[in-house]
């Protein structure tokens, strides 16, 4: 299968979800991260550890794939960077919109032809300044 590269530009329908300070913490303890930062009982200055905004886009990136055509099943997580303009905070109202950025092919050495697809999440607070990009490549084998 070569992916079309019409669907660059594509993008998922905005999304909006709350930093809430009891998720921050449950979050935390599933990453065994145990900096105080992430644990005050003060919640103004309780701040997320930087990849909790992963936890909105479960299922999101699926559904922008198959909106593409794509089976999201045939490809796997090859990179993955965020830029982070600002750290998440407990109270954050965050918006999210994924869009394909690029598609391109390759060839590997021994797993021949192969679909690169990346996505990517800009992640903005309540007044539309940006918190997060986050840039993720996926690749499937033809």
């Amino acid at each position: 299968m070569t992916v079309d590269r019409n669907i660059i530009g594509r993008s998922s329908p905005e999304f909006f979800c709350t930093v809430e300070a009891g998720k921050i913490k449950e979050f935390a303890a599933s990453i065994g991260e145990t900096n105080a930062v992430f644990w005050t009982d003060d919640e103004s200055a309780l701040l997320a550890p930087p990849t909790f905004s992963h936890i909105f886009r479960s299922g999101k990136m699926e559904l922008l794939m198959s909106d593409c055509g794509l089976d999201a099943t045939r490809f796997l997580h090859g990179e993955h960077e965020i830029e982070f303009h600002r750290p998440l905070k407990s109270g954050d109202r965050l918006s999210y919109a994924i869009r394909v950025a690029d598609v391109r092919e390759a060839t590997g050495k021994r797993s021949g032809p192969m679909d690169i697809i990346i996505l990517e999440t800009l992640v903005k607070d309540d007044v539309g300044a940006p918190v997060q990009t986050i840039r993720q490549t996926f690749v499937a084998k033809r």
